[in-house]
């Protein structure tokens, strides 16, 4: 599975349901992407609208599309190396948090967080109340975006929670370590599903 993830400036009244709706068409033009949300981020004047397609065609034809109105800052294509179901997969998501992970495009520290989110990190924060689904995206540079769909805007913080109270394993190497380039919390203004996660 594929992702895409287009990034677009808002102003502080579009923040509703019709308005994500109409965004969501414009950048879609008659697409069937697996899913989608349009999201609005709470301390800001920019959102993102992420979407899963069946394979890389799909996403790159989406991601190629001009949004005309849509004030779009960048659009990117990203292949879905994992994904984690929640306890609450059968819930509508309210909230996202994004994080922006390994900028620099460094394909070791990629793989290293990869596999510490695969082996630490999903183990630790599966049961954490409020958690739709994680989906983690690569792009073909090493680039990372973690995306994460909650129904409560507290969810994100008991994640931190959880993370930080694990210990790093013995293959670990703190040199490694990716520390976020951003985190985002954002408003889901729109959730297109199948919002149960797929693997």
């Amino acid at each position: 599975m594929y992702a895409t993830i287009h990034r677009f400036r808002r102003w502080p009244d579009e923040e509703s349901e019709e308005w994500g709706r109409g965004l969501l068409g414009t950048l879609l033009a008659g697409a069937s992407p697996a899913g989608a949300c349009v999201l609005g981020r709470l301390e800001g004047m920019d959102g993102a609208v992420f979407a899963l397609w069946d394979d890389e065609t799909e996403a790159t034809a989406a991601a190629t599309r001009p949004g005309e109105g849509a004030r779009l800052l960048d659009a990117s294509v990203y292949a879905v190396v994992e994904t984690d179901p929640g306890v609450a997969r059968t819930e509508m998501p309210r909230f996202a948090q994004l994080v922006w992970i390994n900028g620099t495009g460094d394909p070791d520290r990629a793989d290293a967080a990869i596999r510490a989110g695969r082996e630490r990190i999903a183990p630790a924060t599966r049961d954490v109340e409020g958690v739709v689904g994680t989906w983690v995206l690569r792009s073909r540079d090493s680039r990372m975006v973690v995306v994460t769909l909650v129904t409560s805007v507290d969810t994100p913080e008991a994640l931190r929670r959880a993370i930080l109270g694990t210990e790093l394993l013995a293959w670990e190497d703190p040199a490694q370590l990716t520390e976020p380039d951003r985190i985002d919390i954002d408003r889901v203004l729109v959730a297109q599903v199948p919002i149960e996660v797929r693997s």
